[in-house]
Formats: structure tokens, sequence, C-alpha cells
């Protein structure tokens, strides 16, 4: 009996240490002040440290959810003027990031804080060498799809380019969707002969 639970702790331990060492590795990625990606509105992205856990669950509060979600998930954060503007939950698998629950400013601009927190995390996502982004459906709002992303079952997918040249893909999907078109191929009917 007791030699079960201690394998039980040991998976636990084992667990625990994987994840600190991701969250080690992703700290060096991003640098000890915290690497910044700029999006083409002043907004920095960056990976969300320590420090950052008050703002966001100050964040949290605001829009009506537990400030405690703050302290024990991962975000990544959009800042402008050293003033943190929101926030998205974020998790990691194979080759993946994993988008979850999205909190903004509401006096900020919702939408446009959206846009750069789902553009700078494909940014991220790729020093990170991850090869594609998943993001969950934001409820009546399509800010995933307004910054690139594909429409994939309930959620919103993007690839990672390595060489990072698939920018003006994701802007020209970005223009479609503003224009109230979706991007489809057309489907053609081969005629047939002799009937």
């Amino acid at each position: 009996m007791y030699g079960m639970m201690d394998i039980e702790l040991a998976k636990e331990r084992r667990r625990e240490l994987i994840e600190e060492a991701e969250g080690m590795r992703l700290a060096r990625i991003a640098g000890a002040a915290g690497a910044e990606k700029r999006v083409g509105t002043g907004i920095g992205v960056r990976w969300g440290m320590a420090a950052d856990e008050e703002a966001v669950a100050d964040l949290l509060q605001l829009n009506g959810m537990p400030r405690w979600v703050a302290f024990e998930e991962r975000f990544i954060v959009a800042e402008k003027d050293e003033r943190l503007l929101g926030a998205v939950r974020y998790r990691t698998e194979s080759k993946r990031l994993l988008l979850g629950l999205l909190v903004v400013d509401p006096w900020e601009g919702e939408r446009r804080t959206a846009r750069a927190l789902y553009s700078g995390a494909v940014g991220l996502a790729r020093d990170l060498g991850a090869s594609e982004v998943l993001a969950e459906s934001v409820t009546g709002a399509d800010y995933p799809g307004e910054a690139g992303y594909w429409r994939a079952g309930r959620g919103w997918r993007i690839p990672v380019s390595s060489e990072g040249g698939g920018g003006r893909v994701g802007f020209w999907r970005a223009l479609v969707h503003l224009l109230g078109t979706k991007a489809a191929l057309p489907f053609y009917r081969i005629p047939r002969r002799g009937r």
C-alpha cells in the first residue's frame, strides 16, 4: 500500500520539476527584463512574470473573475507605457502554444488590446520554437480572426513560420475578415462530356 503512494508522490514531484524547468526555460528565452514584441499599435506583448501577478489579478477582478487565477496560471501580457492593458492565459504542449482566457482592461479598448495579444503570441511562439498557436473562442467576438487566425472547430489556429515570412498572409486574412466575408476556396464542378 505504501509503495503505491510513494510512486504517486514521485510522479507528482516529477511533474512539478518539469513545470519548473519549463518556466525557467521560458524566462531564459524571454530574457531577464522580459523581451517585448511591439505590435503596430505601440502595445508591447511579452511573457508574464511573477511581478505581473498583482496587475493580472486586478484585471481578472475588473472582469468579474476570481483573483486567485492570476497566481495559479501563466499569462502572456500586453502593456503600454509600463501599464498592463490585458492578458491571455496560456499553456504549452509539444510544439504548440495554447491560448485560453482573455482579460482586458475595459477602459483601454478591448478590440485593440486583444488583437495585439493574439498577434504578439505568434511571435512569442516562434521564439519558443512552437509550430502552431491554438486559441479558444472568445464569446461574442472574433479577435483571433482579426489577428489572422483560422477557424478550427470551436477555436482558432495559426501556423507559426520559422523565418517570420507569414506576416502578410495574416494581414490579408485579417483584411478579408474585417470586410465581413469569409475566405473560402471556390468549389468547381467539372462538366462531364457525353451525358
